[in-house]
Order: C-alpha cells, then structure tokens, then sequence
C-alpha cells in the first residue's frame, strides 16, 4: 500500500495480493495486478488517513467476491446496512465518505473504539463503507419485497397471500426466461442493477407477442409488467437503495377484448336453468353458479365464505359478505344480499350439507371447472362468455328496472360515488328490487 502525488493531488496504489489474482478486475472487465484510487485532496496527513480506509473497502470487497457467490456477497453488503444502522449511522460507501464531509467521517472513525477495545472487523467495514455494495438479482429483490411488506397483506387469507406471491413469483420467472432465451443477452440472472431497458422490452415484446396472437389479453400482460415495476419501485424504496426502473412506462394499450359480456335473459332461463344441464357438474359447483344468477356475488364471495354467512332461514334470507379472515377486494365490498328462487334454493342446499367444502378458498379451481363444463356442454352464449358473466347480468338487469344507483351499489359491492347516509333501506330496499329480476326457483330445486 503507498499513495503517490500526481500534479499536486494524492492518489491510493495498492499491489493486489496473490490470493486475489484473477478476482480483482478494471473497469474493461479484466484481471488487474494494481489498483489506484484518487483521494481527492493535497494534504500528505489527510492522504494517510485516507488511504487506510481505502486500503480496507479493497480488502473487504476482494474478501466478500472471494468468500463464494453473488448471493453471498450481496447478504454481505445487506448485513453491512444493517449493522451500520444499528450504530447510528447510515452506510454510505468508502468512496462517498472519503469525498464528503471530513467531520463525518471522523465522526466514524472515533465511534469504531468502545473505551479500550476495537470493535469488530465486521462492525468496522459496516460503519466504515467498506463492503462494496451488491445488488441482488430480480428474485431476489422479489423475496426481500415480499418479506418488507409482508405487513400489507395481513388481513389476506392464506389463499389470498398464496396466490399473490404466486403471480408475482411467475412474473419473476417469466421474465428471466425470457432474458435467457434471448440471443440478444447472454446472462445468467442479472442483479438487479445491470437490467437496463432492452431487458424490459424484450419483456414487452414477449407479452406483445401472446396479445398479438389471441393468448392473453393486454390486461394480463400489463399486469405482469406492472408487478415487476411495483417490486423494483418498492424494493428500491424499502431498503434506501437508490435504482433506475426499466419497467415503468411499458404498458401495452387495451385492446377491444373489454369487459366479459352478460348472459342474456333468455340464455339463462333456456340453457342455463334447463333441466339437466349442470348434470355432470358436481353439486357444490353448480350451487355456487346458481347462488350467482339472483344476487351478482362474486364467486370467492361464495367459496371463502362460512357457514355463518349463509342466512337462509332469516325472515328475509340473505347471504353475509364479510372478511373473516380474508382481504374483500375493497372495503366497500362488504354486504348482505337477499336471496330469492334460485339462487335460495341452491344456498340452502349448500347450508344443508354444512358450508362449502371441497371448494373453500379455492375460487380458481372452482371457475376452472364450471368454465370446462360451460364450453363442454354449449352453455356458453359465446366463446367470449364465462362464470363471471352473471355479475354482469345482474347490472344489466338492475339497469334494466331503474334501480337506484345507491341500491345497485349495495348489491353487487360497488364503489358509491356520493356520501352514504343511513343504510339505503338495507335488506328490504334490496329485496325489493330484486324481487323484479330474479329468477324462480326450479322444479326439482322445490323438491325436499
């Protein structure tokens, strides 16, 4: 270790140890057997006492590329945070503390004694700078981001949590397959840092692509890249570490694809409540498409829901939409709907056989097989036509007989736009407007 003046200016030299040959590299990326390391000032003393501080973020950052993976190095660099913070002080590298503000890092300096002993080597490099700062790659970041907000999800079931790592996971996963497909790139799971903006429209592309040929709908692939923008945005913000995003401004434009279109009112009586024609369905799903058709209910409204909630005996019978447990999609989504005909018939049958069993909190699986049995049996009024259709028939049908904006609010959980005061008329203002739409109940559904 020396420092060397060069036109009135000290600069760091250090001869890289045999045991780092090969590790230590300049900036072209290869091998170095030197470095050098302006200190930025014209003071001998200063330059002394800088440069064994310069000579320690080396050694520690050789240290940590030669202790094994980036993944160790970037743990490393996340402990040094950590451990900085947890003495009063925010890490800052070697190199900033150096240029910055002289009575900082005396400040340092001072603080690295407790009485008559040294602190510990690590606790040194933490308050110091001296572990060079690694970034993770996306995965990474993505379990980081999931465990710093973790608290955000509390009120989510454990289904709900599951499928929304899941998404985000797949997300991930999508996204380093695409860059390892690529010939374009040639890394291997990048740190985060090095994902430059052709990474993310190659990601664009990617989803483009299925858009373009009929696979998924713009707003499935704008919600993938819009995860991973969330991760990196959050992550970024979460732990202080200051980092561009590729991602933003990459949506793709919505398509003419829009929302799921109604069944009509005569598809539902003619195919829909046709004798037979949920048959080869088993009895709990059919019961939860039938509760949707009178009452809009979104299906995990019905499938993550108690026993408790279904009040078919009250004098005015009503199913609870409530948490217990599980995050609704917005707070105002918290209900009592009526039940009339059908969709009573199918929540009593449901109550009797003690709540929902083998679909409980498993809404996907459960749409999963009654779109199958919809298509397979030409129950479908067009290929664009699924379970949730039905919500959209109830609006239309609410539409249709001039409910009241507050009422069809209350009923299908939407968002009312104006102040609420009172509670609407409740369960029999409710009653009676879907006393006008709903359907009756069927022959075989009065059969004890």
């Amino acid at each position: 270790m020396g420092i060397t003046n060069d036109r009135g200016r000290y600069y760091f030299v250090m001869r890289v140890p045999k045991r780092f040959k090969g590790i230590v590299c300049g900036k072209d990326g290869k091998p170095v057997s030197q470095v050098r390391q302006a200190l930025h000032t014209d003071s001998r003393d200063e330059a002394n006492a800088k440069a064994k501080q310069v000579e320690a973020a080396f050694l520690a950052q050789w240290e940590a590329l030669a202790a094994g993976d980036g993944e160790a190095a970037h743990k490393h660099y996340t402990n040094a945070r950590k451990i900085a913070s947890a003495h009063g002080f925010t890490y800052r590298q070697i190199d900033d503390l150096n240029t910055g503000d002289l009575q900082e890092l005396l400040k340092r300096l001072l603080s690295l004694r407790e009485g008559e002993s040294v602190k510990a080597p690590e606790v040194r490099s933490a308050i110091m700078g001296a572990v060079p700062a690694v970034t993770p790659n996306l995965m990474e970041v993505f379990e980081e981001y999931r465990d710093l907000t973790a608290v955000d999800r509390r009120e989510k079931s454990e289904a709900q949590a599951k499928r929304w790592e899941q998404l985000r996971r797949h997300a991930v996963e999508v996204f380093n397959k695409v860059i390892f497909d690529d010939p374009r790139f040639s890394e291997d799971p990048l740190p985060v840092g090095s994902i430059t903006r052709a990474h993310a429209l190659a990601y664009r592309e990617h989803w483009s692509k299925r858009v373009a040929s009929g696979e998924v709908t713009a707003g499935a692939a704008n919600k993938h890249i819009g995860m991973l923008a969330t991760i990196i945005d959050t992550w970024s913000k979460l732990t202080d570490v200051p980092l561009p995003n590729p991602f933003r401004g990459l949506r793709l434009a919505p398509g003419k694809e829009g929302r799921i279109p109604p069944f009509s009112p005569e598809w539902i009586t003619e195919k829909l409540l046709a004798k037979g024609a949920f048959e080869s369905l088993n009895d709990e799903a059919t019961d939860v498409f039938l509760m949707m058709i009178n009452t809009g209910l979104r299906p995990s409204e019905i499938t993550d829901a108690p026993l408790s909630d279904f009040e078919v005996d009250a004098p005015i019978p009503f199913f609870r939409v409530a948490p217990h447990g599980r995050e609704l999609k917005v707070s105002h989504t918290e209900r009592e709907i009526p039940l009339l005909g059908v969709s009573l018939a199918a929540a009593k049958r449901i109550a009797a056989r003690g709540g929902i069993k083998r679909y409980a909190h498993k809404a996907n699986g459960w749409s999963a097989a009654v779109t199958k049995h919809l298509r397979v049996h030409g129950l479908r009024e067009t290929e664009k036509h699924s379970p949730y259709s039905l919500r959209h028939s109830m609006e239309d049908a609410l539409q249709r007989v001039g409910a009241d904006d507050r009422i069809r609010a209350d009923i299908l959980g939407h968002k009312y736009a104006r102040p609420k005061y009172g509670d609407g008329g409740a369960l029999p203002a409710r009653l009676g407007v879907l006393e006008k739409v709903a359907y009756p109940a069927r022959a075989e559904d009065c059969v004890s």
